[in-house]
């Protein structure tokens, strides 16, 4: 778990933003604002991590989409469904950026990050939104997120809660997907927000912090004084000061080089394991739930997508 008040506040904030992310999701497309035994030998636990997003997911999300999309046509408003998102660079490169065909292709991303703004500029849901009168905002809101955050809770493995309505389109749909949307809320959240305990524990390594010195001698040798790969992600994409496309691929080649010769990416990717497969081994019961009510959802998901809108 986080050893300092900085982690504990990442964490807190990730999984507030993270946690049931269709009710984030709702409210930001709605308002265009962002509102709203002992003894026995375990079996093995696969670590816990977000990685690569899967078909499974890819078809869970589309199913709660399309229940989200009917619910809200029976309360009488219009909602597009939209497919998932996927941001390759910040989730797959956490530590370091250490894929040279990915950076030669696309430097940090600030491009893949362009289009994903403009795309959003163009949502047909947040127009709609902006287009209703005040009072059928209102009910919007009300018929996507229930009438107040309240219902659901959960204690978060960091240190404080997250609650929720259980009440709504967005609770609804994911009734009607997991079986049980106060289990899938509580497993959900909880393993959630074991990414970025995960995350904040290698990061707080000695081992990683030994690799990270020799990060940073690399990358300022080759005229770069960047403190960690996160500060210079920063300085790549940003919409202040834009590098400009080959001078952000060149930066990142040089990261990546220097991720090899210091040994960081090796080291990240041996301590994500290690410190993944603590966080799985003590909330084992968080991720086993999660994972039994995702397997559970999926030929629910599979027959509302073969058979079109029900409900």
């Amino acid at each position: 778990m986080p050893r300092n008040s900085h982690a504990h506040r990442s964490l807190v904030a990730t999984t507030v933003a993270v946690t049931g992310a269709a009710v984030a999701l709702v409210a930001t497309v709605l308002t265009g604002l962002g509102e709203p035994a002992v003894g026995e030998r375990a079996s093995p636990v696969p670590p816990v991590r977000q990685g690569a997003v899967t078909e499974d997911d890819r078809l869970l999300h589309d199913a709660e989409q399309r229940l989200l999309r009917d619910c809200m046509r029976r309360h009488g408003f219009t909602y597009r469904v939209f497919p998932l998102d996927e941001d390759p660079g910040t989730k797959a490169f956490a530590y370091v950026l250490d894929d040279a065909a990915w950076a030669r292709r696309h430097g940090y991303g600030s491009e893949l990050r362009g289009k994903r703004a403009a795309l959003a500029k163009t949502d047909p849901n947040r127009a709609y939104f902006a287009a209703l009168p005040a009072d059928r905002k209102a009910k919007a809101l009300v018929a996507a997120n229930g009438p107040s955050p309240e219902g659901l809770i959960v204690r978060l493995p960091g240190g404080g809660t997250v609650q929720r309505s259980d009440r709504g389109c967005v609770a609804e749909s994911q009734q009607r997907l997991y079986g049980d949307v106060g289990a899938w809320f509580r497993a959900s959240t909880r393993v959630e927000a074991l990414e970025q305990i995960r995350r904040s524990r290698v990061m707080a390594d000695a081992g990683y912090l030994e690799r990270l010195g020799e990060w940073r001698v690399c990358m300022r040798r080759a005229g770069h004084a960047f403190a960690t790969p996160a500060a210079a992600r920063a300085a790549a994409v940003s919409a202040v000061h834009s590098l400009g496309k080959d001078r952000e691929v060149g930066l990142a080649l040089t990261e990546v080089r220097c991720a090899e010769e210091s040994a960081l990416a090796r080291t990240a990717r041996r301590l994500d394991d290690h410190h993944g497969g603590l966080l799985a081994r003590d909330y084992r019961a968080d991720v086993e739930a999660r994972d039994r009510l995702r397997a559970a959802a999926l030929p629910r998901a599979r027959r509302l997508l073969n058979g079109g809108p029900q409900g």
